[in-house]
This record gives structure tokens, sequence and C-alpha cells, in this order.
């Protein structure tokens, strides 16, 4: 048998040449690894890049069946000509951008110390989980400034005007038309509440952690006068780490701001290489994921390092959200505001979830783990932020949608009618502080 295959390879090379063999050990294992990879589909970057490997596929797959046609002469050409494919793709590539970016990339444009805010006067379609609809139903728009504000933040402030900045992350921003936001739900239940002067403005953030929201609130909003600063968080703070970088207090999945930085870097131990080949092109980088592949490496020394899902790991998560809210309560009331914080609802949070629910949430590990963590807020918020303190309050929301799981689309988001609901309870306990009653008595 061994003679035989030995026999036929011999005569095939006599047909078609020496370089028959190597062209289908070139050709072969791409194929393979492109079949894998479209077999699986496992990870962000095989999604995205779903359209350059079919392509790629097709094209392996061609130049595979030609080797077995042509002769000794086609076979001798036929990897210069599979090169000179590759480079018109690569410039392809480069020319009109990867196939299938990401939603979320389109989310963030880059900002000194708070990392990111959403594109200046840009606009993003929301997904139809989210509000339904057609695209012109879903549009949302960004002012200059990167945030879901019509317009821009006056200064000075109008004269009686009573202004709220909420802080969060894609909970806060979503909702179309931006009335049904929670800040513009908000604004219309404070004026309907006996609070004419109020004006919300959405500084919402996909993805923002609260140490982000301390930092836009410290370099960007104190400037802008407000009156009372909200903050709906806990979410990301809470679950992120359990996907994304792991290291309690760092803003969101940072370790692929530094993959970045890294394979930029042309100097001393981080000089270029052949292997940065896999980096600087774009055909390679989708046909491989070679960037996903570092960040995963990273990210999983990264959670040795931090004892990921450790009990100390899951405390270090509530301690980073509970001191950075109090941070926000020091400097809103250093710059003459008020803070109120809310945290919010989860679907982990929910009492029963059906298996397609848990799988939603992360899974039973992630979802016993955030229900642990969720336990231990209102401890570390009263050790870090006296309830007492002057100008300052917490409110626990994080039980609000506990008996109706089918209120999230996700792990965190929910809809615009549920976004009523939350904004009209954050409204009504608002309406009660005696803090804010008192401001507002002053500005008539």
């Amino acid at each position: 048998m061994s003679s035989r295959i030995v026999g036929t390879l011999r005569s095939l090379i006599a047909r078609k040449g020496v370089l028959f063999p190597i062209n289908h050990l070139v050709l072969g294992p791409l194929a393979i690894w492109l079949l894998l990879q479209l077999a699986l589909l496992e990870g962000v970057s095989n999604k995205r890049n779903l359209t350059v490997r079919l392509l790629a596929l097709g094209c392996v797959a061609i130049f595979g069946y030609l080797s077995l046609v042509l002769g000794r002469r086609g076979n001798a050409r036929l990897l210069p000509c599979f090169a000179a494919t590759c480079i018109v793709a690569e410039l392809l590539m480069r020319a009109t951008g990867s196939f299938g970016m990401g939603l979320d990339l389109d989310w963030r444009y880059p900002r000194p110390y708070f990392m990111f805010s959403s594109p200046p006067n840009g606009r993003i379609t929301v997904p139809p989980a989210q509000t339904g609809g057609g695209d012109a139903d879903r549009q949302i728009r960004f002012n200059s400034d990167g945030f879901r504000i019509d317009g821009e933040v006056l200064l000075p402030k109008p004269a009686g005007e009573i202004r709220i900045f909420v802080l969060g992350g894609s909970t806060v921003v979503f909702g179309t038309p931006l009335a049904n936001s929670i800040p513009g739900a908000i604004e219309t239940a404070l004026r309907a509440g006996g609070l004419p002067q109020a004006r919300v403005y959405n500084f919402g953030v996909a993805s923002f952690l609260s140490g982000q929201e301390l930092a836009l609130l410290v370099h960007h909003l104190a400037d802008l006068e407000p009156d009372l600063v909200i903050a709906y968080d806990g979410g990301n703070d809470l679950f992120s780490p359990w996907l994304y970088d792991p290291r309690p207090g760092y803003p969101f999945n940072f370790i692929a701001w530094e993959e970045a930085i890294n394979k930029l870097s042309n100097t001393g131990n981080r000089s270029k290489s052949i292997g940065n080949l896999t980096q600087d092109s774009a055909l390679l980088q989708a046909l491989v994921g070679t960037t996903e592949w570092n960040i995963r490496t990273g990210l999983d020394g990264l959670r040795r390092n931090v004892g990921f899902e450790s009990e100390q790991w899951r405390r270090a998560l509530v301690h980073s959200y509970a001191h950075n809210i109090a941070a926000m309560c020091r400097v809103a009331r250093a710059n003459g505001a008020l803070l109120a914080a809310f945290f919010q609802p989860m679907l982990p949070y929910s009492t029963m979830l059906d298996p397609r629910q848990v799988k939603m949430s992360g899974g039973a590990e992630m979802v016993a783990g955030l229900r642990e963590e969720r336990g231990l807020v209102p401890a570390a918020i009263a050790a870090q932020m006296n309830s007492a303190t002057p100008g300052c309050r917490f409110d626990d929301l994080s039980d609000f949608f506990e008996d109706a799981p089918a209120t999230f689309v996700d792990i965190i988001h929910i809809g615009d009618e549920a976004n009523q609901l939350i904004a009209r309870r954050v409204a009504r306990d608002l309406l009660a502080w005696d803090a804010l009653r008192s401001r507002a008595g002053a500005r008539r």
C-alpha cells in the first residue's frame, strides 16, 4: 500500500513538477485552518471576519484545484500568483476596512483620562432587541462632545435651571427616542412631580465602569456646574471583569488597549520582528486572529495574577465600585453638587432563571459569583460612604426586576418600557430628597 502511494506521488511530481507537493503543503494546512475557524466560530475575531475567511477558503480551494489540473509550468508559477493575490487582498482590505467590524468598536472614540466617549457628532443604530422598529427608530445621535445630548451644555448655566447629569454605561445611553432613555424619562418624571426647572443631561458611555465615570466627573463635568450628579451603575463594574480585563478597578477591557500600545512600539525590548507581520497585516489579522490570541494569552495570565473567581477577587471588585462611588460623592460635594448613586439591576439577580437566561448571564458559575458580589455591595458602600453624608445618597435598585427576568434582553440591558419604570422610581426617590428640594426651592 505504501509503495503504491509513493509511486503515485512520484508520478504526480514527474508530471507536475517538484513544486506540486510544496504548493499543497502551503494550501492544505491553510484550508484546514480556515475550515476549523469557520466550524468553531469561537471568539469575537472569528465572527467579525467570517466573510474574509469564507472568501479566503474559496480562493485556497481554487488554487488547490488549479494545482491539480495544471502541469509543471503552472505549478511552478502557482505560489507566486497566490502571493500576488494575497497582496491584492491586503491592499483591498486596507482601502475598504475590515469586513464585519463589531458594533461595539463604533461606540468608542478615544478621550484622555476617561479612555473614551461615544463618537462626536456620531450616529449609531442600536440593536433591534433594545427598541424594535426600523433603523430610523433605533438611531442614537451624539453631540460634538460625544454624548447623547441635544445641543451643547451651556455656560453660564441658565438662570433657574436645576442641572442634573446622569452617569453610567450603555443602559443609560439606550432608549429611543431620547425621552425613552433613563435620563430622558427621569427629566419627564421630575417635571411632572413638581420640579419644572429640572434639565437632565445624558452622560452615559457604553461600557463605562464607575472609575471612568469618576474620571469624567473630575476632568470634564465638574466645570459644567451640575446641581446633581446621578450615577446609575454597578453592573459593568461587577460583570465586565468576568469576561474582559479581570483587574479590579481597571477600565473596560484595558488589556486590549495595552496590547495595541505594545504592538505599536518599535523601540527597546519590543522592537519589530517577523512575527509582527501578523499584527501589521490586515489580511493576516483577519485570517489568523493573532490579536485575539495575544489578548487571550494575556488574559489567562492576568486571571492567574488576580486570583480570578476567588472570594478575595470578588470582594476587590465590590470594593473598587464602592470606593469610586464614595470618591464621586467627595468630588461632587467639593464642586457644590449633590450626588445620588443607584445600584442597577441585572439579569443574574433574578430569583428564577431558565437555562437560556443562565447562558445569557455567563453560565451558572458566573451567576453565583455575581449574586455573591451583589450581596456585598451595601456593606461596602456603607463602609466607604456614610449614609448620613450630607448631599450624597445611595439606593440599591438591584432587586427592581428580581421577579421579572424576561425584562432583560441580555445580561444587563432592558427595553424602553423598563427604562420608564426605573426612571420613575429614581425620580420618586429624588423628589422626596430634602437636599434636592431645598436646592430647587432656592432657585425659584
